[in-house]
């Protein structure tokens, strides 16, 4: 099982939610945005960096996804 995260908008406490949840299972966790996003150090969590533009993330989660593997797509909050 791998753990793959839209992570362009995702909020910081559901990053961090699923930091301590891979570290403690030691299931690998990879953050996908179009930006560098910190990431705490560990063996299990890594980031990519994809190209901007809309679904480029998503896309690159499609194409690494594996049956098993769990998926996290934030919703994407439009203000009121």
């Amino acid at each position: 099982m791998h753990v793959w995260v839209d992570a362009d908008a995702c909020p910081a406490v559901i990053k961090e939610i699923l930091f301590r949840a891979a570290e403690r299972v030691r299931v690998p966790l990879t953050l996908v945005a179009n930006q560098p996003l910190r990431t705490p150090p560990s063996p299990v969590i890594r980031s990519v960096v994809v190209s901007a533009g809309f679904d480029v993330a998503d896309n690159y989660i499609v194409q690494k996804v594996q049956p098993g593997d769990l998926v996290v797509k934030p919703p994407l909050l439009v203000p009121a």
